[in-house]
């Protein structure tokens, strides 16, 4: 989502308005999924800190993901897609939150960008991208205010990312040794006190590296004598760090308490960083403080967040990714009551049925998808998987047949038809599969070639 966010800030999608008619499965590569009617807003969605998450912004994050799969989805794939646009939806809602509290945007910045897209649109004005909108069934004051809310956080992104600076410090790197004692539950003072020895000893001459070598307690530099090699600032705790980077090469430092434990410290060496590919280095560790400074902030954020999943087919979602299947089934099973009529939640309750290896109530929930939406050919094609897991070979033919009939020109189902047929070496379908491929592709050249001849005209 952030990735998204930052190369699209500047060209937000005319999409998005389609997406404002469509139901949470809107775009999974089946035919006959429900829509929602007139862009209003889903209640019982999403609550982050008590607020109520907007469905569409989840539609608009699920599309844009849906957009770099394949046509056809298995329905671990769709549940997968659906998994990250649900985490980045959240994601976005706790970032949004906060931005709300710190950032504003003026009417004049709002209009500004209006006016970005209607111009990356090709559109002639923000009214002309406006009445398009309208014409695709769309609300424009939920159009605006998913870009309203978009800048909220890209302001607020931008004003972390700007306290990031660059010290002096940034530019080098250091070698040092430690040697850590961790404390024992109850025995901090006990820890202290080993370390101040510890640190007496190596002042009064004894090798550091010995004394690392017995006492420390870091498993991955102990054999080493405490080496932890050339490191640069962001990577070791602060306090630790900044001990490091304070104390000069061959000088002792210490001791210094982190999460770890007691440290000590002795600095071997320093350098000036290195950079592959004549990077310019202040340019360089100027992002990458950026991006460590976001990812401070966020994860402050998300670790105080309140988020409730209330709608029970994303519980559910969230509950099988999370390997509760039992209560994964339980709210599937409540998503299909409130819902009768989406197809799609039987077929992913089937498929976790299918994947609890109970085929035979995975085969009755495909059936019953199918009952909803027919003309689906991926169903009847998960179908007859299943029924071979069954060992019902001929129910699974009469599947993949029905498959076929229903399939017309979708390319991707023949091509797997055609490699299922192989599998089970029933050649006559074979070539009925190879026919039908060489129709959708003659298929395919004359509307190319139809095209190139409408574009010769209005040229």
């Amino acid at each position: 989502m952030l990735t998204w966010l930052r190369k699209n800030m500047k060209g937000i999608m005319l999409t998005v308005a389609i997406l404002f008619i469509a139901s949470m499965f809107y775009g999974l590569g089946y035919s006959g999924i429900k829509q929602m009617g007139g862009g209003e807003g889903k209640k019982g969605f999403v609550k982050v800190n008590g607020r109520e998450v907007d469905v569409h912004r989840f539609n608009q994050i699920f599309q844009r993901l849906r957009d770099n799969f394949p046509q056809t989805l298995k329905p671990s794939e769709a549940l997968f897609i659906q998994n990250l646009a649900l985490s980045q939806t959240i994601d976005f809602a706790v970032m949004l939150e906060e931005a709300r509290q710190k950032e504003r945007v003026s009417g004049s910045e709002l209009n500004g960008v209006l006016e970005q897209i209607a111009k990356s649109q090709k559109f002639s004005s923000v009214n002309a991208l406006k009445d398009a909108l309208n014409k695709q069934g769309g609300n424009w004051d939920e159009f605006k205010n998913l870009v309203r809310d978009d800048l909220l956080v890209q302001k607020m992104m931008q004003k972390i990312k700007s306290s990031a600076t660059v010290s002096t410090n940034d530019m080098r790197e250091v070698r040092a040794r430690h040697i850590l004692i961790r404390p024992q539950p109850g025995k901090e003072q006990a820890a202290e006190k080993q370390i101040n020895d510890i640190l007496s000893r190596v002042r009064k001459g004894e090798d550091f590296a010995a004394l690392a070598g017995k006492y420390s307690e870091d498993p991955g530099s102990k054999t080493k004598g405490g080496d932890l090699g050339f490191f640069g600032t962001g990577i070791m705790y602060k306090p630790f760090e900044d001990l490091a980077f304070g104390t000069k090469v061959g000088e002792i430092g210490g001791p210094v308490k982190t999460e770890a434990g007691w440290h000590i410290i002795k600095v071997d060496d320093s350098r000036i960083k290195k950079f592959e590919g004549g990077k310019d280095p202040q340019k360089t560790i100027l992002a990458e403080k950026q991006e460590r400074a976001f990812r401070e902030w966020f994860y402050g954020l998300k670790q105080k967040a309140k988020v409730e999943i209330e709608d029970p087919a994303l519980k559910a979602l969230d509950l099988r990714f999370k390997g509760n299947l039992g209560s994964a089934v339980v709210e599937y099973q409540k998503a299909i009551r409130q819902d009768p009529r989406n197809g799609y939640l039987h077929l992913f309750l089937g498929d976790l049925y299918e994947q609890s290896n109970k085929v035979p109530e995975a085969v009755f929930e495909y059936k019953e998808a199918i009952k909803v939406s027919p003309a689906d050919p991926s169903l009847y094609l998960i179908l007859g998987q299943a029924y071979l897991k069954m060992d019902q070979d001929q129910l699974a033919l009469d599947s993949f047949k029905k498959a076929s009939a229903v399939a017309g020109d979708n390319k991707e189902m023949h091509e797997g038809l055609l490699k299922t047929f192989k599998d089970l070496k029933i050649y006559t379908l074979v070539r009925e599969e190879n026919e039908a491929l060489s129709r959708i592709a003659r298929k395919e050249t004359f509307m190319k070639s139809l095209g190139q001849k409408e574009k010769l005209k209005t040229e």
